[in-house]
């Protein structure tokens, strides 16, 4: 079996093809793919691998690469699966293998929990069924380059497992951060996960040489930012965002918008947002400063 290491797909290792036995998670499995900024597609016959990445690399996309999932549903066609890893090999192309495993009691919870049956159930038990694609899949497991047994594993844990081995980044970190300045006057930001209100600190607004201005412009970000008010709500706020992120991680929420308002949303709540998302991208976090009502006009 060949061997890869964990952190090649974060550097570049532009192809990972995801196979295993059905209900292992591939689909768990993708949407984090999807999550690390891949394109993604499912269930593509196993021949169309090398053509698919072929087209995908000429089209010059941006982004880490391509992730496939390709398993028993493509019935016949999947018998292709050991020609496409010769094709690969014989191409050059550095790709993964990811098989999901999966002990047969846990994925007859699962399926019971689903109300569906495995691809194979007909005219056989359950049980006959799993073991029948286990069996299928012996040789494509033996080809994998990384193997990951979910019987153990939530959701959770498996996302967490793909962001470490693939993403070569912690799990908190998938999480991108949207801090949005607005003018309570203009009506509260409806996609808010957390909204937090900063008409209470020192106004810009009634200072003749600042009220032109915004919080993007340094004076008006220090005259904010400066006062003890500010710096003792900027690290409640931060002590308050930082303990969820990996808890969002766990069920699957990796946008997390964070509302700030003002009364315009033009100086207090722009200087938060610009502090707020340096300061999270200082972390190693994705985080943006959005400013939706800064260039409304002066009132």
């Amino acid at each position: 079996m060949k061997e890869m290491s964990a952190s090649k797909f974060a550097a570049g290792v532009p192809l990972v093809i995801i196979t295993g036995l059905s209900g292992a998670g591939k689909s768990t499995a993708m949407r984090c793919f999807d999550d690390l900024g891949c394109y993604c597609i499912d269930n593509l016959p196993p021949a169309l691998v090398p053509t698919f990445f072929g087209l995908y690399e000429q089209s010059h996309a941006k982004g880490p690469g391509v992730a496939i999932a390709s398993d028993i549903r493509s019935g016949i066609l999947f018998d292709d699966f050991t020609e496409m890893v010769k094709a690969l090999d014989g191409s050059g192309i550095s790709y993964e293998v990811l098989y999901l495993d999966c002990d047969t009691d846990t994925l007859i919870n699962r399926f019971k929990e689903v109300r569906r049956v495995p691809p194979l159930q007909t005219g056989m038990s359950m049980v006959e069924a799993i073991e029948e694609e286990r069996k299928r899949l012996e040789p494509i497991r033996e080809l994998a380059t990384r193997i990951i047994d979910t019987s153990d594993l939530s959701a959770g844990m498996l996302r967490e497992a793909i962001l470490r081995n693939f993403g070569g980044i912690d799990a908190a970190n998938i999480i991108k951060l949207e801090f949005v300045s607005f003018g309570f006057k203009y009506g509260i930001p409806l996609d808010a996960d957390f909204l937090l209100d900063v008409r209470f600190l020192p106004n810009p607004y009634y200072v003749p040489k600042l009220a032109p201005l915004t919080g993007e412009d340094d004076a008006v970000y220090e005259y904010v930012m400066d006062s003890a008010a500010a710096k003792n709500y900027f690290a409640a706020i931060v002590n308050l965002i930082e303990p969820t992120l990996s808890e969002f991680v766990k069920v699957a929420k990796h946008n997390i918008t964070v509302g700030i308002g003002c009364t315009g949303g033009r100086h207090r709540s722009v200087a938060f947002a610009r502090r707020l998302a340096e300061h999270f991208t200082k972390l190693g976090h994705r985080a943006v400063a959005v400013h939706r009502d800064c260039n409304k006009p002066l009132i």
